[in-house]
């Protein structure tokens, strides 16, 4: 089968999730034997192709007034005016059309569409080509992706929301068949108004087990990973380690700061707090220094990858039962609520010890690469 992937950034762009399992998806996908080509954005001018574990990777540049995957911030002005083109750009979908023709696919799989916006969907239907889109975040709903603004969520039926949506909600009438990464967030586009026409379905995204050693070092280490934002709840887990740090016990953050006066803010904060900044370091490295993870995150994480992550090192994970976390909780005897972490923390000192929890094998071969491609292969045919 010959597969076209569409996604805003691949390899060796990355922002979040979306793109680990992007990449991972192709991947096995050529391992067992189809042919993928992926279209994905650039800074650069011109339109260039790689190859990268088997995949062909285009990368097209992107037709709009900046690159928005960079530190730097623009007036609001110009904001408004990006994502008013992004609403239906066609100078994109003329882009992806070169590969529509030129590869010539059965399938053609859409994942994240900002900076392609939905008028790619036009373009594939044009050629009569059957389209499989997967929702990993909230584009279709809100420009900003996370309907997550000032420190709480935005209503799915706010005006703004209603107005941002509604081009792209008569747009999703053209696509086949829907996935979402968790049934939390395929049910919030089903319920309201997306992909009236599409089958549905739910694949959970592909998540390898770590291989990590326990942690043997002392003191006993709390750790948090990712995005060091508020959306992300750091400013929850400085206030933790503020609360507990005077117990013996030690925090760690890996991850990066956003940039701008509140990415500075929760630094010095963390910095104060003596939580040991870590920078970006692999995952593995990361869950070897540390006994417990806490993921705080405060907006509705449409599937929450590091969880699964953590939870399948054996880790013990608290985290806040938001969107497709609220699935994963119940799957892991590890993985536990925020609202149980005062009292576990209460009853453990600077010398407790910690020990992994062992992950049964149906647990985690459901999150496997191979489980996960298949379902999508089920899905394209």
């Amino acid at each position: 089968m010959k597969v076209l992937i569409v996604n805003t950034l691949y390899s060796p762009y990355k922002v979040g999730g979306a793109e680990v399992s992007t990449q991972l998806l192709a991947e096995t996908l050529v391992s067992k034997g189809h042919q993928v080509r992926v279209v994905t954005l650039t800074k650069e001018t011109r339109r260039s192709q790689s190859e990268i574990n088997g995949v062909e990777v285009v990368y097209v540049p992107l037709k709009n007034l900046y690159w928005p995957f960079s530190s730097t911030n623009q007036p609001a002005w110009k904001r408004l005016c990006w994502h008013l083109i992004d609403l239906y750009n066609l100078r994109m979908a003329k882009q992806v059309e070169q590969d529509l023709l030129e590869f010539k696919p059965d399938v053609v799989h859409t994942n994240n569409l900002a900076g392609f916006s939905v008028a790619v969907w036009s373009m594939i239907k044009r050629h009569r080509m059957r389209l499989v889109h997967t929702m990993r975040d909230y584009y279709l709903f809100h420009p900003n992706c996370t309907l997550f603004k000032d420190g709480k969520d935005i209503p799915i039926q706010a005006k703004s929301v209603r107005t941002w949506s509604w081009l792209k909600r008569h747009m999703s009438k053209k696509v086949d068949v829907a996935v979402g990464i968790s049934h939390s967030i395929s049910e919030l586009h089903q319920k309201n108004g997306m992909f009236s026409n599409a089958k549905s379905a739910v694949v959970y995204n592909p998540v390898p087990t770590p291989k990590v050693k326990n942690n043997t070092g002392k003191p006993l280490t709390i750790g948090t990973i990712g995005r060091l934002t508020s959306e992300k709840g750091f400013d929850e887990f400085c206030h933790i380690s503020e609360r507990y740090n005077d117990k013996g016990v030690r925090f760690a953050a890996a991850g990066r700061f956003a940039s701008g006066v509140l990415g500075e803010q929760l630094k010095n904060r963390a910095e104060k707090a003596n939580i040991d900044l870590l920078g970006f370091v692999s995952l593995e490295a990361f869950l070897e220094t540390v006994d417990i993870v806490v993921l705080p995150v405060k907006w509705q994480e449409p599937f929450g990858r590091t969880v699964v992550e953590c939870a399948l090192a054996g880790k013990l994970v608290f985290v806040s039962s938001k969107g497709g976390i609220t699935e994963l909780i119940p799957q892991f005897a590890n993985v536990r609520n925020m609202s149980e972490f005062e009292r576990y923390i209460d009853g453990l000192d600077g010398n407790s010890e910690i020990k992994q929890v062992e992950i049964s094998t149906s647990l985690s071969e459901g999150f496997s690469l191979s489980n996960i491609a298949c379902q999508y292969i089920e899905n394209y045919k």
